[in-house]
């Protein structure tokens, strides 16, 4: 450790014994090529503009040549491709899923794709990367242009029938935010302890709620004791809406009373 210092030091001249052998480090980076020698980065994402021109030029392409889409084969991509960021396969990829949703909207799933997706769950399909293949190879003749996860998206957050999209409770709230204080951001150990809500959901529902809870921290609190006065907020939230739909209001009342007193104690 001293050595590496003395080398790192401007004054590692004047310290270094004479007997000490100077070893210099190079680094030499090496370019990332492609299989024909040329460098050449492709880009994962498309712009607008992108997917506006090559849609453009092959349909432009199609009419000249008296073809289909569906018809063009990688051969004809890189043709089509020229000066594009994207590979041959990318850019036919992404022709066909334009093609087979009709619209321009990046990822759009068509209403095809959508009921063959609940065929295939119905039929007690349980695994998202068959599903995906079976779903290309049925719409998308074979190409890859939906995923395990994209299909498993679709179905969470859009599909599923079963799945609670409307607004959150007090009481889901407050089911996740013990949940979250007891397990951390296990976020399948907490999706677990609410039914209905995917765990995307409420990964996304305990962020809003502790963003939230920063801002209003004050200088002497921590995210912990944050948590706990939001919980206790939830459980007023939730006594106060049992009374107003409670038959008897008296008893209510005196329940509420009692009950706010321990909460009052166990959080002093």
């Amino acid at each position: 450790m001293y050595a590496y210092m003395l080398r790192c030091s401007q004054y590692a001249d004047h310290f270094r014994p004479a007997n000490w052998p100077f070893v210099e480090t190079k680094i030499n980076p090496q370019p990332v090529t492609s299989i024909d020698g040329q460098t050449k980065k492709y880009k994962r994402t498309w712009k607008k503009h992108q997917v506006e021109e090559i849609f453009s030029r092959t349909t432009k392409y199609c009419i000249e040549t008296g073809r289909n889409i569906e018809d063009l084969t990688v051969k004809d991509f890189e043709i089509l491709a020229g000066d594009c960021d994207q590979t041959a396969e990318q850019v036919m990829n992404k022709v066909n899923e334009i093609h087979r949703s009709g619209t321009l909207r990046p990822g759009i799933w068509s209403q095809s794709e959508d009921d063959l997706l609940n065929s295939f769950l119905s039929k007690g399909i349980e695994k998202w990367g068959q599903i995906a293949n079976l779903l290309n190879k049925e719409i998308h003749k074979g190409l890859k242009i939906r995923t395990g996860k994209q299909c498993k998206e679709r179905w969470n957050n859009y599909l599923n029938p079963e799945v609670n999209r409307g607004a959150w409770t007090d009481e889901e709230d407050l089911k996740i935010l013990e949940s979250y204080k007891q397990n951390g951001n296990k976020w399948s150990i907490i999706a677990k302890s609410i039914k209905n809500r995917t765990e995307s959901s409420v990964k996304n529902r305990i962020k809003s709620l502790l963003n939230k809870i920063k801002q209003d921290l004050t200088a002497m609190d921590d995210i912990n004791s944050g948590i706990d006065k939001l919980i206790f907020k939830k459980r007023q939230n939730m006594i106060i809406t049992s009374e107003d739909l409670s038959v008897s209001p008296k008893s209510g009342y005196d329940l509420t009373k009692k009950t706010f007193s321990e909460l009052s104690k166990a959080f002093s």
